[in-house]
């Protein structure tokens, strides 16, 4: 028997059914809004029709599209009514500030009406108060704001907003169970966990949450202890309001009537401590009203401890949860508790359901292991195509000023390349930088042999560009054109294609049978191989004794992977095809799997991943200044067996200096290189590359599009900072002098005349307003400025690094008492720092200070070195930006906007 309404305030529905019905009728406020377009016509389609017209102010006579109809639209709710056309509720999808006006037209204009549901958030408090008077005034019943809508499970009606999304009868399936919520996706969320348990619902209500909740929770319990479909009632409640210790209270002293437990949700403590409104409106903590004081309200009234879902217990007047997980369980136990069964039979369950696994190669205990299920259609028809995608997708985007390989850390100021600090690459081994650049991985260190020997066959690969370097050498061009014309010249050659296709086909070929694991499998390897596939070529007998050297090491070293295995199976089988670039393509492959089945490059890069290296071997084939009469050149040109092994840093250092290098000098280049690699996207170098990516150009050409941006001035001013150290020392050989404090006190000597010179050429520049007059180079950065003292962090690094290996680099202990000496004559206001830049020209120049003191290097020698070095440690990183520009960029995407376009007359 229902009670009687004992609200001291109007409240026109007696049970929940009442709310929305198979006879309600509804008409929506901006029909043709966004928000309504999207969800609208779901509503009406789901409900058999049951929204007869809308308004859309200033659009009379508009329409809007469902599948079982088109519903009218209005410019106004007087228009509705002069047409006849009859509704009792209306529903509001309009902004804020416009709430109470349309609320105000609907009670006005339309005597029918008996509800209003509101869908907007943040409705103004005065707004909200003054649609209470005049809903009350006329016996209207107002739900929300901020609500997402009412859902009858029995009669499959849906009025108001998105509760039950995209398909609403999967939420909304007919039960015992009334649900309350002050969260609207909660709203669809919490009948999905009851069907777990075998629960359908009666009416599932969204209050929503705004600082006024017009329809309440006192108001919900009294509908639903009438509702004869309602056996128990489950509550989501956040902080903010005291509707339910009004409604607790009003039970407690037999105001309301009610005999149907509550299962009832609090959440929200981290809210505690606020003091504005976070998410919905309405949550605001501070008052009294925060979450720990209404979980107290309702185990107050309950008369029992929180659910506990591994021993679960509730009482007859219900049971509080600690999270929505547990509603299935503690709604069974409350039903349970009052003798009632299910509506129905359990179906699906809670356990995380996968489409994805990843676990990071952590070895997990078994509880938190997780395996993958297959998805929902469509979906699993996008995931199987997507798990057969090979490497990164990244986004097209304008790259003109941008970088996805490097950066300059605005918190270190040190450059990163792939998020690695070109001072942690300092100690990389130089051939793994190769791969790394490219691949965006630092291979294992048990690849660096055959990294080594891969480099170093390319090396000898591209001195036979020798010619063409040497023509334009003795034509006077500098380090950068006379490299960049012989990598230029290599083009897009065959063995670049055949190392792309053959690596392209790989791909294919195995990524679905193996996955992440290239591990040796002859059953696959020969399986596959007896696809004739491959691009036709001839194999020389040089060829054929390199692939037989590296057949042997691949087995020395444990290195063989199915994709080497294949190599060399389908090149026994088929005698047309180059059986050593299929190799290289193979080893290469092998060496960057991994990155690229975790997706952590494209691949399209993977597929070029020879040429790039390819590339490196040309600049690095060429570099020989004294070629000549360099033996180590001649047994590279010569593809002598014996040099493959070279540490690759080494390799660059023989082929320079024309010498083996001591243990220091070769720690040093390998450092040096590793940290040339990078200064930035911004640099002259990379915007180079990235401009001649632009054009469509093959990736050799791209190498020349870097080196022809790159001159004197940038990379060639090395030997800047090197001739000035040359010059400062004069006579002095700090190498000769074995007494440290005698040696330190000569470099002392040294800085101060130098210092003085220094302020000398500033004053007669000043007084003669010369503004170009020569400048101390390396000492000076414009990121280091504004403090006494100035330290690069990255120079103060690498000084570190010597420290502790023993190897003190006089040149840049004599700049450090330089900058203190220029501070104390007066020429600098603050003690400057070393700056990268000194460190590079202070390790060049410890390298070559041997050499050119014994006349073995002379000067246009040196100043080409220098510059070579910082090529040749450049090219690295630029293959790093070129690759990501190639996977990223858009097409002539270096052009300069017309709107940054200026001329000047």
């Amino acid at each position: 028997m229902s009670q009687t309404n004992p609200f001291p305030y109007y409240v026109g529905v007696n049970n929940l059914q009442e709310i929305a019905n198979k006879e309600t009728r509804c008409v929506v406020m901006n029909i043709l809004g966004g928000e309504s377009k999207g969800v609208t016509p779901t509503s009406h389609e789901f409900s058999g029709g049951n929204i007869v017209a809308g308004v859309q102010y200033g659009k009379s006579g508009g329409k809007l599209e469902t599948k079982i109809g088109d519903i009218p639209a209005y410019g106004s709710i007087k228009e509705i009514v002069d047409a006849g056309i009859k509704f009792d509720t209306g529903v509001i999808y309009l902004p804020p500030t416009a709430v109470a006006a349309a609320a105000a037209e609907l009670i006005a204009q339309n005597p029918d009406l008996t509800k209003i549901v509101i869908l907007t958030e943040k409705v103004g408090v005065k707004d909200a108060a003054f649609i209470r008077a005049i809903a009350q005034e006329n016996k209207i019943d107002v739900f929300g704001g901020n609500c997402l809508g009412i859902g009858n499970s029995w009669d499959q009606v849906r009025v108001g907003g998105a509760l039950g999304g995209n398909n609403p009868g999967e939420s909304l399936v007919k039960g015992s169970v009334a649900v309350f919520s002050n969260s609207g996706n909660f709203s669809t969320t919490i009948p999905e966990y009851l069907k777990t348990a075998g629960f359908g619902t009666s009416t599932v209500l969204s209050s929503g949450k705004d600082l006024y909740i017009h329809f309440a929770f006192p108001e919900f319990l009294y509908c639903a202890e009438n509702d004869p479909r309602t056996k128990a009632i489950f509550c989501y409640i956040e902080p903010g309001g005291y509707y339910e210790k009004l409604a607790l209270d009003w039970i407690a002293d037999g105001t309301i009537k009610l005999t149907k437990p509550i299962v009832a949700c609090v959440t929200g403590r981290w809210k505690a401590n606020l003091s504005r409104a976070v998410g919905h409106a309405g949550a605001i903590a501070g008052g009294g009203d925060d979450a720990l004081a209404k979980e107290k309200w309702f185990d107050s009234y309950f008369g029992v401890d929180m659910f506990n879902p591994d021993k679960p217990k509730a009482g007859k007047k219900g049971v509080r949860i600690e999270s929505i997980q547990d509603a299935p369980t503690a709604m069974a136990a409350v039903y349970k508790e009052i003798g009632e069964n299910t509506d129905f039979a359990p179906f699906g369950d809670l356990s995380l359901k996968p489409w994805f696994v990843n676990e990071q190669g952590l070895d997990l205990p078994a509880k938190l292991k997780m395996t993958a299920v297959e998805a929902m259609a469509p979906y699993n028809e996008a995931i199987k195509k997507l798990g057969n995608q090979v490497g990164a997708q990244l986004t097209r985007e304008a790259m003109r000023n941008k970088s996805g390989a490097s950066r300059m850390n605005p918190k270190t100021d040190v450059t990163e390349v792939h998020g690695v600090p070109v001072l942690d690459l300092v100690v990389k081994k130089f051939a793994l930088s190769n791969y790394f650049a490219v691949s965006s991985v630092m291979p294992d260190m048990k690849y660096l042999p055959l990294a080594n020997a891969v480099m170093n066959y390319f090396t000898a690969l591209g001195t036979q560009y020798m010619d063409i370097t040497a023509r334009a050498r003795a034509n006077g061009a500098l380090p950068n054109a006379y490299l960049g014309a012989a990598v230029l010249t290599s083009g897009n050659c065959k063995l670049y294609q055949d190392m792309t296709e053959m690596t392209k086909k790989m791909i294919d070929l195995f990524y679905v049978d193996i996955f992440g694991d290239a591990s040796v499998n002859d059953a696959l390897a020969t399986e596959k191989a007896t696809q004739k596939i491959m691009p036709q070529g001839e194999t020389t007998a040089k060829e054929a004794e390199v692939a037989a050297f590296f057949g042997d090491l691949l087995k020395k070293e444990g290195l063989e992977t199915v994709f080497t295995q294949y190599a060399q199976k389908y090149a026994a089988a088929n005698s047309d095809v180059n059986k050593l670039a299929l190799l290289l393509a193979a080893m290469n492959l092998s060496l960057i799997w991994t990155p690229l089945v975790d997706r952590q490059m494209t691949v399209e890069t993977a597929h070029e991943i020879s040429t790039y290296l390819a590339c490196n071997g040309v600049l690095v084939g060429c570099c020989a200044p004294q070629y000549e009469v360099n033996d180590f050149y001649k047994s590279m040109a010569a593809c002598d067996l014996s040099v493959l092994n070279t540490d690759f840093a080494t390799t660059c250092f023989k082929l320079l200096f024309n010498r083996e290098p001591a243990d220091k000098e070769q720690f040093a280049i390998n450092g040096l290189l590793n940290l040339l690699m990078s200064n930035g996207p911004g640099t002259i170098s990379a915007k180079g590359a990235k401009e001649s990516v632009s054009g469509g150009n093959f990736i050799a050409t791209c190498y020349s599009g870097w080196m022809n941006n790159t001159g004197r001035d940038h990379g060639g001013n090395g030997f800047e900072a090197i001739k000035f150290l040359k010059d400062a020392f004069g006579d002095f050989d700090p190498y000769l002098e074995p007494d440290d404090t005698k040696r330190n006190a000569k470099m002392k000597e040294l800085a101060q005349a130098t210092a003085n010179k220094y302020l000398e050429t500033k004053q007669t520049a000043k007084r003669e307003g010369v503004m170009n007059y020569f400048k101390v180079p390396c000492v000076n950065h414009p990121v280091f400025k504004g403090k006494p003292v100035n330290y690069d962090p990255r120079e103060v690094f690498m000084d570190k690094l010597f420290t502790e290996r023993n190897e003190i680099n006089h040149f840049q202990v004599f700049y450090h008492y330089l900058v203190q000496a220029m501070f104390d004559v007066g020429a600098t206001k603050n003690v400057f720092c070393v700056n990268i830049d000194g460190v590079i020209a202070t390790i060049s120049l410890d390298l070559l200070w041997k050499d050119v003191n014994s006349g073995k290097i002379d000067a246009k020698a040196m100043q080409d070195i220098a510059f070579i070095m910082f090529l040749l440690g450049r090219m690295v990183g630029c293959s790093a930006e070129i690759a990501d520009h190639k996977s990223r960029g858009n097409i002539m995407d270096c052009r300069t906007p017309a709107s940054q376009v200026e001329f000047v007359g």
